[in-house]
């Protein structure tokens, strides 16, 4: 049993058995090396992927095709069929999923969607995973059979509540997942520790980390005459996080500034748009969930944007627990 998060920038996965993992949503075409391997086989995954039509493919995945010239990630709100599959069969792998032999057991499995997009695509999505199968094999590792039983498809930030402790027993709380491209925002009302969603108050925005990444490319151009390349985008992320300078034509580029400023205005962005779409249950909410990547970029700036705002446990895994604990139960024929 495994649940995993295919989100715009990372993927995150979590087995019943403990295991864990989260890499980047990226892939690039698997190329050919011109040492031969002497430097080692580096950061990130190659997958050789082998359906039972006969037809195999190979990629990098993760930190490997990010450092690709042709890494490709989500771009639209829109995530492509193949693209979010194969993540999905590469994760499932890197858990411990699947099997060897004629008959290989499945496994059953547990995704999400955006809210604004989970009552029309939850059942096509369900259906394209419940027939997905192949044999998958992770950086020369073991081949397995990997294919799906159960399939449940749930609501994002939704299904995280899944996952907390120690709720408030009585009043309202507010879920709030930002990713790289969207956040979704889920209000609930409890009533004897028993969370209900009220849905005209719960929805996704298209606004989320990308912003940061934005304004980071804008004053890099803005510094050096150049666009900052998409591949370089996590790389550069990490050193003006760490307080480095970026290196660039033989210059240090200095980005803190650009920085600073983008984590306050996209945290007071979020925050104004969601409580703007909460109206006047706003003012009612006893404290705010805060969960997803957006929480671990954009630090206090995030939090003290937001009334009575807490990051929850483990936010970058909030979901993918979730998913995890709403399977079992409905396996188990719990509520």
């Amino acid at each position: 049993m495994l649940a995993v998060d295919v989100g715009y920038s990372d993927t995150k996965a979590c087995s019943l058995s403990g295991h864990r993992i989260s890499i980047p949503s990226v892939i690039a075409p698997l190329t050919a090396d011109p040492l031969g391997g002497v430097l080692g086989n580096g950061v990130g995954y190659k997958a050789h992927i082998r359906r039972p039509n006969g037809t195999t493919e190979e990629k990098l995945i993760g930190e490997a095709a990010a450092a690709s010239f042709f890494g490709t990630s989500f771009l639209g709100k829109d995530k492509p069929a193949d693209m979010h599959d194969l993540l999905v069969m590469t994760a499932a792998h890197l858990v411990g999923a699947g099997g060897t032999g004629m008959m290989p057991g499945q496994v059953d499995l547990a995704v999400g969607l955006p809210l604004a997009y989970y009552k029309t695509q939850r059942d096509a999505l369900k259906v394209r995973l419940s027939a997905l199968s192949a044999w998958v094999q992770v950086n020369n590792g073991e081949e397995r059979y990997i294919s799906f039983g159960n399939v449940l498809v749930a609501p994002q930030g939704a299904a995280a509540v899944f996952a907390f402790e120690n709720l408030p027993k009585a009043g309202y709380v507010v879920v709030v997942d930002i990713g790289r491209g969207t956040t979704d925002y889920l209000l609930l009302s409890i009533a004897d520790g028993v969370p209900r969603p009220i849905a005209e108050a719960s929805g996704s925005l298209e606004i989320g980390c990308h912003l940061v990444l934005k304004a980071l490319a804008h004053e890099f151009q803005a510094k050096t005459g150049a666009p900052l390349p998409q591949r370089m985008e996590r790389q550069v992320l990490a050193q003006v996080r760490e307080g480095e300078p970026v290196s660039f034509g033989g210059k240090k580029i200095d980005l803190s500034d650009a920085f600073k400023k983008a984590m306050v205005e996209t945290s007071r962005a979020i925050s104004r748009q969601v409580l703007s779409a909460l109206g006047d249950f706003a003012n009612f909410v006893e404290v705010v969930y805060l969960i997803g990547g957006g929480p671990l970029l954009l630090g206090p700036e995030l939090t003290e944007a937001f009334p009575a705002a807490i990051v929850a446990p483990d936010p970058v895994f909030a979901n993918a627990n979730g998913y995890l604990k709403m399977l079992r139960n409905a396996l188990s024929g719990q509520p």
